[in-house]
């Protein structure tokens, strides 16, 4: 026995997929403190549950999962609407299409999807095709904000170890000064985030100028000249003039990445002036403008493709050309800014897929058939249905018909052969010539009156 139904809860649909005899188990109540995702309760005996969840808030009409659906189960809404306000799903699933293999769940940058089986949480290296994408930090980080500071995603994080305050050393009334050398300073935050004299003057990030800060202010009131500021510093452009304190000063943040939220947008390998992280994007491509279009592009009243690209920030409004641009830098070549796009401005153009296929695994050419779907940006070709219509004529009414369509044949040769005779003799010719006959003196000759 097979079960579909959709659930729907806040800004989640869970398509869920029942396959055999159903148990409930004793306690509903029940959770799981692990997953805290999880969804339901029942088990089967010699059966199996699927369930897919959708959380359209992540969504933003990239429609990649469209092209991948081996089934044509999902559908792509009225992105440019979406983007500019209109509150509904970017997609539409229908569960009763769905084959709940999980290939929407694999192929999404973004994460908007989750699968489970048997009330498991599959992780997509699991599966016949996964991503070879990553975000990882290396050992050159030196725990500064610049990375967790431009990330659009919030997907990096700044655990604070320690801080100025949380020292109970002190000097007292120690007179000295804090002086910053500006050519080596790089606006890494790091002394913004360790002691109160710092004040880092925050900015709006664009993709044109991705640094989160404009200037390091130094506020001396709260200064008692400790010099630990001096060891916070990575590149060494603090300098203090006071007294030592006894402390030393170790690991004063940790900076993570969360896979889950990565969008692999490049901002952090971008900002980060010690190469201390890298990234890899799901695809390779371009991007471009149709530039003879784009008079009619109007960045104030529309702006879809900058409201749409909320996961990489790619798009901005040019101050030298007076309307969008991008930077393609920051593109993962996900597509939702064209599907955004009212005027067919915008091109995405997919050269290949960082995809791993496992050899061994079944359908694995329907996986990699998938990957080749989304990188041309075809659907899958459903079988052709043909219809055959037979036609019924009664042999009565078929002679009847005949009859009729030879009789007007030959009514037809004898008015033309009638026209004929007459137009054989000159001076009817003539006289059609001057216009001395008219059509009811032609028509009187014709029946021979």
């Amino acid at each position: 026995m097979i079960e579909r139904e959709v659930e729907v809860e806040d800004v989640k649909f869970r398509l869920i997929q029942r396959v055999g005899k159903l148990r409930e188990s004793g306690d509903e109540s029940e959770k799981d403190e692990n997953e805290e995702k999880m969804i339901w309760k029942e088990t089967t005996e010699s059966g199996e549950i699927r369930v897919l969840v959708y959380d359209y808030k992540i969504c933003n009409g990239c429609g990649i999962c469209v092209f991948a659906c081996p089934v044509n189960a999902i559908e792509l809404g009225p992105i440019h609407d979406i983007a500019i306000g209109l509150e509904m799903p970017a997609i539409t699933l229908d569960h009763t299409k769905c084959a709940y293999c999980g290939i929407c769940f694999v192929v999404c940058p973004f994460n908007a999807f989750e699968f489970y089986i048997n009330n498991r949480k599959v992780e997509k290296n699991e599966l016949p095709v996964f991503p070879s994408v990553f975000t990882k930090i290396n050992d050159r980080c030196v725990n500064c904000t610049l990375c967790y500071k431009v990330c659009p995603t919030k997907a990096i994080s700044r655990k604070i170890k320690m801080r100025r305050g949380d020292i109970k050393e002190r000097n007292e009334d120690v007179v000295g000064k804090v002086s910053v050398d500006r050519d080596k300073c790089n606006l890494c935050g790091v002394c913004g985030e360790f002691c109160n004299v710092f004040k880092l003057i925050e900015k709006e990030i664009t993709p044109e100028n991705i640094n989160p800060y404009s200037d390091l202010l130094i506020d001396e009131s709260e200064c008692d000249y400790c010099k630990l500021c001096e060891d916070v510093c990575p590149e060494n452009a603090i300098e203090v003039r006071g007294k030592r304190i006894e402390f030393e000063v170790r690991e004063v943040a940790e900076v993570t990445v969360n896979g889950e939220r990565c969008s692999n947008c490049a901002y952090c390998v971008k900002i980060c002036p010690y190469d201390a992280i890298e990234t890899t994007k799901p695809f390779d491509g371009s991007l471009f403008l149709y530039e003879f279009r784009m008079y009619r592009c109007d960045p104030i009243g529309c702006g879809a493709c900058i409201r749409i690209c909320k996961h990489n920030r790619v798009w901005y409004v040019s101050k030298d050309r007076g309307r969008v641009y991008f930077n393609s830098d920051f593109c993962n070549f996900c597509g939702a800014c064209e599907n955004s796009c009212p005027y067919d401005l915008i091109v995405v153009e997919r050269e290949s897929g960082n995809y791993h296929i496992r050899s061994d695994e079944p359908w694995k050419n329907s996986w990699k058939d998938a990957v080749e779907r989304i990188i041309k940006k075809e659907r899958v070709r459903e079988p052709e249905r043909r219809f055959h219509i037979e036609k019924i004529i009664f042999e009565e009414e078929e002679e009847i018909l005949i009859d009729k369509r030879e009789r007007r044949d030959v009514e037809i040769e004898e008015e033309i052969s009638k026209i004929e005779q007459v137009l054989k003799i000159p001076r009817y010719r003539r006289a059609i010539e001057r216009g001395e006959l008219d059509r009811e003196g032609l028509n009187k000759l014709i029946r021979g009156e």
